[in-house]
């Protein structure tokens, strides 16, 4: 019997009194977990981030996507939907990305999914949802 090795990332902001539920694209955990990894361990600048993600993740797309997007633009988009989603911020005045609670608490969850279905990041699949106006 084969487990469904897609997961859900809920992040909710509570603040408002009328919610709707703003559903992000899937993500890929493995840039994901690459990201807030490297952000765990110090701050990046934007540069040295995705010099350093290209680095660890040799990205390609795949054969039948129809619009190629360069491994930049796509780790680019990343950074904006996991800084949307507060897991991680950009500080203006040191030009860094640094990592937030929440960004800490899903590197946690994904070590352990990653060891409680004993699978390589790339077979999890991230949906991050934001309460929003």
């Amino acid at each position: 019997m084969e487990q469904d090795k897609k997961r859900k990332v809920v992040v909710k902001n509570n603040e408002y009194k009328n919610k709707c539920i703003i559903k992000l694209p899937k993500l890929k955990t493995i840039i994901v977990e690459n990201i807030l990894l490297l952000l765990y361990l110090k701050d990046f600048t934007i540069s040295e981030l995705l010099v350093e993600l290209q680095r660890r993740l040799p990205y390609s797309p795949s054969p039948s996507s129809s619009s190629p997007i360069s491994s930049c633009k796509l780790f680019k988009k990343y950074l904006v939907y996991l800084a949307d989603c507060e897991l991680i911020s950009y500080d203006g005045q040191r030009q860094v990305y640094t990592i937030e609670d929440n960004g800490r608490d899903i590197l946690i969850w994904i070590s352990k999914e990653k060891k409680r279905l004993m699978a390589e990041g790339e077979d999890i699949t991230i949906t991050i949802e934001r309460v929003g106006v």
